[in-house]
């Protein structure tokens, strides 16, 4: 059942980001390129885990029955029920975590330590804490995006592979550590890329999209909505 999935995906991911936090990432901090090489390093290994563990091959899903069929808009366009609930689900995760980011004491916590993490330390926040529940946060919030990818696709250990290099597009184009920034910026690079896709074929049109993002780094490299506060913009 997708409505047990959903939960159940979210506490998982977001246990074993914990633990990739404490047990890794939490040594790299300051160092970017390691960082990175880490994590890779990482879901390879994850990815392994699954194929041996599991299967290797891709798995389908069986869609329930309320998220089966489709809206014929007209004799041209149609759109799959399984989309738009997908879509709609977006938009609940999106509203959530923007509630739990401004609402919640560890919403104001987490953004205190992004903006200016020594005078966070200074004014008692656990900034080892505040790390280990962000990266948990973002790792349940991916085992979610996978539960509503296996509605769309079929699942298997590759299943978010071929996602990493548009995720990255989206974060650096709108803006790190902007949730605006990288909803409206995974918007317009999704929609770029499908308008281009009919006259340049799927691997041109990425290619003109990534070239285009880095002509606008090379202007603005903090992206659309850079974040704001005096540590950050210092």
């Amino acid at each position: 059942s997708v409505l047990v999935a959903i939960p159940l995906a979210f506490l998982v991911s977001g246990a074993v980001g914990v633990l990739i936090e404490r047990g890794i990432v939490r040594f790299l901090y300051g160092r970017p390129l390691e960082t990175l090489l880490a994590t890779f390093g990482v879901s390879l290994i994850l990815q392994q885990i699954v194929r041996d563990g599991v299967s290797p091959n891709n798995v389908p899903v069986e869609t329930p029955q309320w998220m089966s069929g489709s809206w014929q808009i007209n004799d041209a366009l149609s759109i799959t029920y399984n989309r738009i609930y997908v879509l709609l689900f977006m938009v609940l995760v999106f509203a959530i975590l923007q509630i739990v980011l401004k609402k919640t004491s560890l919403g104001l916590k987490v953004r205190a330590v992004a903006q200016n993490r020594n005078m966070a330390k200074a004014m008692g926040v656990r900034t080892q804490w505040v790390d280990a529940m962000t990266f948990g946060l973002g790792s349940g919030i991916a085992g979610v995006a996978g539960v509503a990818f296996s509605q769309l696709t079929n699942v298997g250990p590759n299943l978010g592979q071929q996602y990493i290099i548009d995720s990255f597009m989206v974060v650096v184009f709108g803006g790190v550590g902007n949730l605006w920034g990288t909803l409206i910026g995974g918007m317009s690079l999704g929609v770029a890329n499908k308008i281009l896709e009919p006259w340049a074929g799927a691997v041109l049109a990425k290619i003109f999209v990534l070239v285009a993002l880095i002509l606008f780094i090379q202007r603005r490299p903090r992206g659309l909505f850079p974040q704001k506060g005096r540590a950050a913009e210092s």
